[in-house]
């Protein structure tokens, strides 16, 4: 017969005294455990007998885009090209002649127009379609030169006929425009007459102007406007050839007449640097 330990009959005597009373319990938390599952159920029940509508119409409205394209692409799509303003410019000693000068805007961060179609109003009559281009967030001019009126109060405007609009997804990635233009300054040079007279003057802009960027530049052109007050009266452009990067260039242009009064000048430059033609590395050479 085997022996046991004081603490084994300890427990046995336990067991034997206690099991009624366990066994009790275990009927209680199996009957309380079997109320709970059933609650449960019965409250799931309930739930799913009043949002049954709600699950059968699952599967449609799965199938169902709740996404509204129309206003997505109202959102994105471009906003038009500004013309800020269209002002004529009296080309000194012809009569009713003019140049146009055009401020145009891309007020668009992602949005390049590629092939921007204008033409110019004059009088009412349409004059010839031109052709440009916009970089995004870009603003400068659009010239026409010498262009004659017969009004006595002519009128001048810029239509957009076709922006031309290219999507630029990562902007940032693209090259950007940085031209430091420094000490700027208008001079006037005496023209001598035939006997041997300073009969009038000519004006002349000079500039420093810096790339200020990593890229070289085929061919910069760069516009220039002479204002008197808020008003341009002479225009002009210039180009370089071979704008290499944190290359600097010294800019002159003339105009044969005197313009006096000039309170500012705006050099503004021209090309497109989204265009892998208007690149080139220094290696070519």
């Amino acid at each position: 017969m085997p022996e046991y330990s004081d603490k084994q009959l300890k427990i046995s005597i336990w067991w034997v005294t206690h099991r009624y009373q366990l066994k009790k319990w275990w009927v209680i938390v199996l009957a309380v455990a079997d109320l709970l599952v059933f609650l449960y159920i019965l409250f799931a029940s309930i739930v799913l007998l009043y949002t049954w509508n709600k699950y059968v119409a699952i599967p449609s409205q799965i199938s169902q885009s709740y996404i509204n394209f129309t206003a997505y692409q109202q959102a994105n799509a471009p906003q038009n090209i500004q013309v800020v303003s269209t002002v004529m410019v009296p080309v000194p000693g012809q009569t009713q002649t003019y140049h146009l000068v055009a401020d145009v805007k891309n007020p668009n961060a992602k949005w390049m127009a590629g092939n921007l179609q204008y033409h110019f109003v004059l009088d009412g009559v349409d004059l010839d379609t031109g052709d440009t281009f916009l970089l995004p967030q870009e603003e400068r001019f659009i010239f026409k030169y010498s262009v004659k009126s017969t009004s006595q109060k002519p009128t001048a405007q810029l239509v957009i006929d076709n922006p031309g609009w290219k999507r630029i997804e990562f902007p940032l990635e693209k090259p950007a425009l940085n031209f430091e233009i420094n000490d700027a300054k208008v001079d006037y040079l005496p023209i001598q007459g035939e006997r041997g007279t300073y009969t009038s003057f000519s004006t002349r802009v000079s500039a420093n102007i810096k790339n200020n960027t990593v890229y070289n530049f085929w061919q910069v052109n760069f516009q220039v406007v002479l204002f008197s007050g808020d008003r341009p009266v002479a225009i002009n452009e210039i180009k370089f050839d071979r704008f290499g990067a944190l290359a600097s260039k010294e800019l002159g242009i003339s105009w044969s007449d005197e313009y006096r009064s000039i309170t500012n000048v705006k050099i503004v430059p021209e090309v497109n640097a989204y265009d892998p033609e208007m690149l080139y590395s220094p290696d070519e050479f």
